[in-house]
């Protein structure tokens, strides 16, 4: 093993946008989550600047001591309006969303047994452990064997965890959450959604999963993050006035630092942007069909739906790489990732922004013509 061998391989020299600056070199850009380009928008940048200057960088303890300030708390309040739900609160990030949301399950005694996409992202994997209770992984999106793992290893007298990604990060594959929900039903179970890529992007509302689905149910749980689509930082859990009393009375929120200012300024403005301009989602939406549709033209197997995400594989590793390398000489960037769901040989991912122009996604469909 080479230890002096660093994992971060390329980069960035600025803010991301249709056009990035990696390693001294402007590239036209197609991944990362930054779906609306938020992160350099300049409301977002004064409204963090303002929320640094009033309450410095955090208040360096944790929300349940002393660390909450009316920022925060107005953040929650905005939350919980945007996502429709009694309360919200706010966390210092995603990634903590899903431990303090089980967490709090658990602490309510809404279930005793968990069952788990085999293929949900690693922290949700590491949330389920902390509840310290048997868990069983079904077949990925697969509600016939989720139910088959249900029968086979839940007691009577229990009550299942159902947990997964709302969308997949690798093939913007959703979970048939309706199909869930009614096992969830059947055997007086709950779901937690980890929904950090939908929310903002997808429902008729931006809600995510649920809101996509035309979802409402006290079985339904979720978090997510403000960190993509909303041009902030830090997570977030929306939920019933009871659940989000047991998430604030929980270990994350107690033992973890109070989440910095100026993320909290930017998550308040990116929350109002995107609920003030839903022709965003739409525009996201025409520039992923532009390019799936270019994509199915070269030859490529392409998912047919309107995510931003897409994925797909050219022969194996190392002729993916070779694409991967020849585009950065092009100055374009795409991934080429092992992440989860891609499998042993990886794919190729392209992330669309709402902020692509036509030009830019055809000059990327034009030379992957000529190189694939």
């Amino acid at each position: 093993m080479n230890t002096n061998q660093s994992p971060f391989k390329y980069i960035l020299e600025g803010p991301t946008g249709a056009t990035t600056n990696i390693q001294n070199k402007e590239m036209l850009y197609f991944a990362g989550v930054g779906y609306f380009q938020l992160h350099n928008h300049p409301d977002i940048i004064k409204a963090s600047i303002d929320a640094l200057q009033k309450y410095g960088i955090s208040s360096a303890t944790s929300r349940s001591g002393i660390g909450t300030t009316d920022l925060l708390l107005e953040l929650d309040t905005k939350i919980a309006e945007f996502f429709d739900t009694d309360d919200a609160v706010y966390l210092p990030s995603g990634y903590l969303s899903n431990i303090a949301g089980i967490q709090a399950l658990k602490a309510m005694g809404r279930f005793d047994i968990i069952f788990m996409d085999e293929v949900v992202h690693y922290c949700n994997e590491e949330a389920a452990l902390t509840a310290g209770v048997p868990i069983f992984t079904f077949k990925s999106r697969d509600s016939k064997d989720l139910e088959h793992q249900i029968k086979t290893h839940l007691k009577a007298s229990e009550k299942p965890l159902i947990v997964s990604d709302g969308m997949f990060p690798v093939w913007a594959w959703m979970a048939p959450i309706p199909e869930y929900l009614a096992i969830a039903e059947k055997y007086n179970g709950v779901i937690w959604v980890d929904d950090a890529h939908p929310v903002g992007i997808i429902g008729t509302n931006g809600r995510g999963t649920y809101d996509y689905f035309k979802l409402k149910s006290d079985r339904l749980f979720m978090g997510a993050t403000l960190s993509k689509a909303f041009g902030a930082y830090g997570g977030f859990i929306p939920g019933s006035e009871e659940f989000i009393y047991h998430v604030k009375h929980g270990h994350v929120i107690d033992g973890s630092s109070s989440p910095v200012s100026a993320a909290a300024g930017a998550a308040l403005k990116g929350l109002q942007l995107v609920g003030e301009n839903p022709q965003w989602r739409e525009q996201i939406r025409k520039n992923a069909v532009r390019l799936k549709d270019g994509l199915r033209a070269i030859g490529l197997e392409i998912e047919h739906n309107d995510f931003p995400i897409t994925s797909f594989k050219v022969g194996g590793a190392e002729q993916m790489q070779k694409i991967h390398a020849e585009l950065f000489k092009r100055n374009i960037y795409i991934q080429y990732t092992k992440y989860i769901g891609a499998g042993p040989e990886g794919v190729l991912r392209t992330v669309m922004f709402s902020t692509h122009t036509n030009e830019q996604i055809d000059h990327l469909l034009d030379n992957l013509k000529t190189i694939i």
